[in-house]
């Protein structure tokens, strides 16, 4: 008994190919090889699929952001070596934390007057003359604005002068290491800096409750505190240098001391120039 062959299958009629609903690559799996995203199916729609994306999202977040903060602080230069070793989704990324934690710092040192650091007041109280008092009481005066109502405006555009250059600040550490390390690339020097940043904002919102309890002013302990926290920003610097640089001793020891002097003037010079910048702005509107 002879069998018939089956009919072949029209090729116009063969089923279309799928496609990436992201990128529109044909041929695609669960997961499109070009792009990597998820392709869509009906278990995505069902509360045991959003459960475990919820579930799976706030412990990857909170595994990150614990592995992350934990190098930054305990491992000097861990970071940035993992960065260019290659092993990034660990980590959150270095300019997101560095936005994220000098959102944070800027908060917490401009929400309360007793650490409030975009203070007229605070300005006042270093100005044992009170030239820079009655500099601008004639300046409200010649306005007709309220005292208080024009040091209200000069600290808000300070914050904002401050809070739009904020990245900025990476640049001249990154400059700093260019010069003492010259034949490695910028790229190397900006996330060196970007982590280092991220130290310093970490480490001045740990004392925050120090400053807190002292006040921002003139003062032996604020003296003391000032001194203690560079001599940790330098050792950090010092032993972050030496991880992610490869050297070790004296040598180490002078590029961190002016890794470190790069930082404290350019954070001198940017509040500096945003508060210049402020008051011209403010008193010539």
């Amino acid at each position: 008994m002879s069998t018939v062959p089956a009919p072949l299958v029209p090729t116009d009629t063969a089923a279309p190919a799928k496609v990436c609903t992201n990128c529109g690559f044909a041929v695609v799996d669960v997961y499109c090889a070009r792009c990597g995203e998820k392709q869509p199916n009906h278990h995505d729609l069902t509360m045991g699929h959003f459960a475990h994306e919820v579930a799976h999202e706030l412990l990857h977040v909170d595994s990150k952001l614990f592995s992350t903060m934990r190098d930054l602080v305990a491992r000097p230069g861990a970071l940035t070596a993992e960065y260019f070793a290659g092993r990034k989704k660990r980590y959150i990324a270095p300019l997101r934390l560095f936005l994220v934690l000098f959102a944070v710092t800027f908060l917490a040192y401009s929400s309360f007057k007793a650490v409030a650091i975009y203070s007229m007041d605070g300005l006042m109280n270093t100005d044992p003359r009170g030239q820079l008092k009655s500099m601008l009481q004639i300046a409200a005066a010649k306005r007709h604005v309220p005292y208080e109502e024009l040091k209200e405006n000069i600290e808000h555009r300070w914050q904002k002068n401050m809070s739009l250059i904020s990245l900025l600040t990476i640049l001249p550490v990154a400059l700093m290491l260019k010069m003492l390390y010259y034949r490695r690339y910028f790229a190397e020097h900006l996330v060196f800096s970007t982590h280092y940043m991220c130290f310093a904002y970490t480490f001045s919102l740990l004392i925050w409750p120090v400053y807190f309890w002292l006040g921002i002013r003139q003062s032996t302990g604020n003296v003391v505190l000032v001194v203690l926290t560079s001599l940790i920003s330098w050792t950090y610097i010092y032993f972050a240098l030496h991880r992610v640089y490869g050297q070790r001793g004296a040598i180490v020891f002078g590029k961190a001391v002016a890794v470190w002097a790069a930082s404290f003037i350019t954070s001198m010079v940017f509040m500096g120039g945003t508060l210049i910048a402020a008051l011209i702005t403010v008193l010539r509107a």
